[in-house]
């Protein structure tokens, strides 16, 4: 291949870059994403645990909202759950991050929530509920980010028959 043709070549992929770089700058500053609903931030504080996969949340502004735990069911060991709940929101000075997914029917917002934990490390609430045995993973309307760790989390607490994987209460749905 003759230099000048390389050139050329190289200097129509640059354009090309430039264009579409230029477009995608454009298209962002006239149509700027629109900003969600609720801060995904550690400005949330737990008000209140509610029940096991429920809890109230309110934002330094003074906005509170009820978010239910996307992915999980954790009513078979309702008072376990919601206490260990109640200990996980305790780890942070109940700070919590959001991720919403979704609302429900009773217009409670549904979440991925969780927590930094020592070493800056996420812990996610639900996780931490599949992995000691007090929830079951659930399918819902809408899809939690995290749902195959969820899943993964529910192997590990079924192999150590621990909380509803326990002797005697493997109804498995």
């Amino acid at each position: 291949m003759n230099p000048l043709r390389k050139t050329r070549i190289i200097f129509v992929a640059f354009v090309i870059g430039a264009s579409t770089a230029i477009a995608l700058t454009i298209t962002w500053i006239f149509h700027p994403m629109s900003k969600p609903s609720i801060a995904l931030t550690e400005e949330w504080a737990v008000v209140e645990v509610t029940d096991a996969q429920t809890m109230t949340l309110r934002q330094t502004d003074g906005n509170q909202m009820q978010v239910r735990l996307c992915g999980i069911d954790a009513s078979e060991l309702g008072n376990k759950a919601k206490d260990k709940l109640r200990s996980l929101v305790a780890t942070n000075d109940n700070q919590v991050m959001v991720i919403p997914v979704g609302k429900d029917e009773q217009g409670r917002t549904i979440a991925e929530v969780m927590v930094y934990g020592q070493g800056e490390a996420e812990i996610s609430f639900q996780e931490e509920l599949l992995k000691s045995g007090l929830a079951r993973t659930q399918q819902g309307d809408v899809e939690c980010p995290n749902q195959i760790a969820f899943e993964n989390a529910q192997r590990l607490a079924i192999a150590s028959n621990v909380g509803v994987w326990s002797q005697g209460k493997q109804n498995l749905h």
